[in-house]
């Protein structure tokens, strides 16, 4: 965890309230009934989408029920405008807020960590092990590892996990997976924490034969082209079928490795150092 000392979702949504009401005045004019009736859930979503940003300060055991509790806040002030503004057109400004308040919620669903390689190529082994380890522990999260037998650059995600509702791992689990990753051919980052997870999807140019990118984007959003490299070894309390590595041919040549950028209309990813 990051060294934030925990605090309860009630205090953290408590604050954000705060802040919402003085930074969201009344209008000053008379611009009818529709939009003072808006103030209140208007506020509450942001203050909602403001609050889910912080989420990782929160308590990890109280965090499925703060997520449980935010989701179910967004879906009562979306349906409370809609009422409001039945026959009328919604405001830009009230349709940005629902907007912002969902992709908090979806980007803190999807925050986990991910192990980035170091060295200047990395080929993970059949994570069996690793997978029976792991529900032998009762990990009901989600974890991607590399395709067996692929080989990846320097500075691609090699692993990534989050638990159900978000969030990193604890301790013991991100210790089966390093020590999985450290058993393999290369080496790793420490785990950051990254928002939203992501995956590798390797592109070729059939017009140069041999010429190949692996492009790192968020799991949300756009389905980028490409073949995924990351696949699941657990998810949701269940083993995953991973096919075995494929017979060894001719190594490749190094492929470039790039970040899709958060101005490529993608959710923003905020890495910091796992513990």
């Amino acid at each position: 965890m990051t060294s934030t000392d925990p605090i309860s979702w009630s205090t953290l949504l408590a604050g954000w309230v705060s802040f919402a009401q003085r930074a969201l005045a009344l209008p000053k004019d008379e611009q009818g009934q529709r939009w003072r009736d808006s103030v209140a859930p208007t506020i509450g979503l942001h203050a909602l989408a403001m609050a889910l940003g912080e989420i990782d300060k929160v308590d990890p055991e109280e965090r499925p029920l703060a997520m449980d509790k935010s989701e179910i806040g967004i879906k009562a002030h979306v349906a409370e405008l809609n009422e409001i503004w039945r026959g009328e057109p919604m405001p830009e400004s009230i349709i940005e807020l629902i907007e912002d308040a969902k992709a908090a919620w979806e980007l803190a669903l999807y925050e986990g960590v991910a192990w980035i390689v170091a060295s200047e190529c990395f080929v993970a082994f059949h994570p069996a092990e690793l997978g029976d380890a792991l529900l032998d522990a009762g990990y009901l999260g989600e974890v991607m590892i590399a395709t067996p037998g692929i080989e990846m650059f320097k500075g691609a995600p090699i692993a990534i996990a989050r638990n159900n509702s978000g969030g990193q791992p604890e301790d013991d689990i991100l210790r089966m997976i390093q020590d999985f990753l450290e058993a393999c051919e290369g080496q790793v980052e420490h785990p950051l924490i990254v928002r939203p997870v992501c995956q590798v999807y390797r592109q070729f140019d059939f017009l140069n034969p041999g010429c190949a990118k692996d492009l790192v984007a968020p799991v949300i959003g756009e389905l980028q082209a490409g073949q995924p490299l990351l696949i699941p070894v657990v998810s949701g309390g269940q083993m995953c079928p991973v096919p075995l590595p494929p017979k060894l041919g001719k190594p490749l040549d190094a492929v470039e490795v790039e970040w899709l950028e958060p101005d490529d209309d993608t959710p923003d990813s905020d890495p910091e150092t796992a513990s």
